[in-house]
């Protein structure tokens, strides 16, 4: 039954879609409407996720002088990558869209939230060669009341094998009273500060959080990086994994293409208690 209801909800939207797009008669309409719909930044992503009256989307509705007609349960359809089959065979999506839509007390995410992280897999030369490694950052909230991102994890990579594990820096670091960070828009540019982490070599602990500086994994690619043997070239994409709902999880990706249906959304959900939530998260931030 579950799955049925998930196929209908999807297929509300997918209507809505085609019938909005008939309604524009010229091509720079269906353009400006593509943009529109398009969920541009992961902050945009949360902002309709809470239905929010100050979204992006609202505002521009209320700027053309449209009728904002759109409920909570058809905006966190229109989060969904409705390109990915897989949701046909989710017994959990009625379960989820009731629990993300509940009125009496709807779940909302925040940005300054602990709670997620952004998965950035990332480019190196090692070797002369192209090596990736995933980077797992966190949102870390200052005493200010300010945010930044901090490399939380470090997933598995062959270079590590012969390095040294061996860094005094790392072992002696205190956080200083101005250390460098990575501000919260590197959601938004693809994490492009992280050339800045790898090239200041200087000042690269001030990005990792102590208790991943205390690991033998960081303690290698930080020798690595310091010996140039690893030069840190791009991000080569990202997406963001939620753990903010009691009892779900769900991964977020960006999906650039022209149509109502593009920008960051929801590619994959799963319902996880809490339990096995810090299971989950352990193996993410690959400890």
């Amino acid at each position: 039954m579950g799955k049925v209801i998930g196929i209908l909800l999807l297929t509300v939207l997918m209507c809505h879609s085609r019938c909005s797009a008939q309604f524009f008669s010229t091509d720079d309409k269906l353009k400006d409407e593509y943009f529109l719909r398009e969920v541009k930044v992961i902050d945009e992503f949360i902002e309709r996720f809470n239905d929010e009256k100050t979204s992006f989307i609202r505002r521009e509705y209320k700027k053309e002088n449209r009728t904002y007609d759109l409920s909570h349960k058809q905006i966190l359809i229109s989060l969904f990558n409705l390109d990915n089959p897989a949701w046909s065979k989710n017994a959990y999506l009625e379960d989820f869209f009731r629990d993300a839509s509940d009125s009496l007390h709807p779940p909302r995410l925040s940005f300054t939230d602990t709670n997620w992280y952004a998965e950035a897999n990332c480019i190196f030369t090692y070797n002369k060669k192209q090596l990736e490694i995933t980077l797992i950052l966190q949102i870390q909230v200052e005493k200010n009341n300010g945010a930044k991102w901090m490399i939380a994890g470090i997933g598995e990579s062959p270079a590590f094998s012969s390095a040294s594990t061996v860094l005094k820096e790392a072992d002696g670091y205190k956080v200083r009273d101005a250390p460098k960070f990575m501000a919260t828009s590197n959601s938004g540019t693809n994490f492009v500060d992280l050339h800045n982490v790898f090239t200041d070599k200087k000042y690269m602990l001030d990005y990792f959080k102590p208790e991943l500086l205390a690991t033998d994994k960081a303690k290698a690619l930080l020798n690595l990086v310091l010996q140039n043997k690893l030069d840190f070239k791009y991000v080569k994409d990202a997406r963001f994994h939620f753990y903010q709902l009691p009892n779900w999880i769900f991964v977020v990706e960006d999906f650039e293409r022209s149509g109502m249906n593009s920008g960051w959304l929801i590619n994959d959900v799963r319902r996880a208690p809490e339990n096995e939530k810090l299971v989950l998260k352990r193996q993410l931030l690959h400890r």
